[in-house]
């Protein structure tokens, strides 16, 4: 990437930072636990970053992931869903190798932006699995495309059920991006996650290069979604989130959740903070190998 073919829309401040950044995704992505490929999907609001696994004839998934982060991160899921073709998306605007043209500003733009990467792979329905801002991008899509919805795993969907706590996040996390110092970022992080728990080196070094070289071009904001929208779904829905969540009360997220999809699928991660995928692999894993494999009504 050179001076020239960087825009303003750049999510690095610099090239020395983009080259960074892209040393510790590289370095992320050798814990992925299968063969991968890549692959770039072009879209109005710029080049998505893919990573591709699974068998070819699959069944597929899309998976999105949070906010400041990116498809890396998803490595230790993959072995949950080792039988289906899986895209994991790079969210353009995002801290990703995704390069952004136009920003997602609204929900409407993320609908429009996601219908561009199901024609662009070719896929008329799939399995959308999305944790944090992912959740939402999932959910803001499932609820205006319905049909396009084969089964929907939500991770701790960020707003979607229940409002984003602003000051809380301003004090805890805001900090971090605005004025990036490893140990503030780590504390940012280290506060996402169950007591005790600190993320794994590999994912901070990346998380931290993220931080502090990285601007985010992803000025989207997650929103409540109606409980008269989710009532056009019918596709199965997974809902999972630890018993130590930050972001809203578990108990309350779940109630909400049991009452706007009365069919669905909720389980409570125990030992899980926001950061379930890497705290509590194992449950994750088998809760989601478990709804993969049941059979659509």
């Amino acid at each position: 990437m050179t001076g020239a073919e960087r825009s303003n829309l750049s999510v690095f401040k610099s090239e020395a930072g983009a080259r960074l950044f892209m040393h510790t995704y590289d370095k992320l992505m050798e814990h992925w636990p299968s063969h991968y490929e890549t692959m770039e999907i072009q879209t109005e609001f710029g080049v998505c970053h893919v990573i591709v696994s699974g068998p070819e004839d699959g069944e597929t998934v899309l998976m999105f992931h949070g906010m400041t982060s990116n498809s890396a991160m998803w490595y230790p899921t993959i072995d949950a869903l080792s039988d289906f073709r899986v895209y994991c998306i790079d969210t353009p605007g995002d801290f990703g190798k995704s390069r952004v043209v136009k920003r997602i500003s609204t929900p409407e733009d993320a609908v429009l932006w996601m219908d561009q990467v199901l024609d662009a792979i070719g896929l008329a329905k799939t399995t959308f699995i999305g944790h944090s801002m992912g959740g939402w991008f999932c959910s803001n899509y499932a609820t205006s495309r319905p049909e396009r919805i084969e089964r929907l795993i939500l991770l701790a969907p960020v707003a979607t059920f229940l409002s984003v706590p602003f000051l809380k996040f301003l004090q805890k996390v805001y900090p971090a991006m605005l004025w990036p110092k490893p140990d503030r970022i780590r504390r940012a992080w280290d506060w996402f996650c169950k007591k005790g728990y600190s993320l794994p080196s590999q994912v901070m070094d990346m998380v931290i290069a993220a931080y502090t070289h990285g601007r985010s071009q992803l000025p989207v904001v997650p929103r409540l979604i109606e409980k008269e929208a989710w009532s056009r779904i019918s596709a199965p829905v997974l809902f999972l989130v630890g018993d130590e969540e930050k972001i809203y009360d578990a108990g309350n997220v779940m109630k909400c959740v049991r009452e706007t999809l009365p069919d669905s699928e909720v389980a409570l991660i125990n030992g899980a903070g926001h950061c379930l995928i890497l705290e509590q692999k194992s449950s994750v894993n088998e809760a989601i190998q478990g709804f993969m494999t049941k059979p659509i009504a």
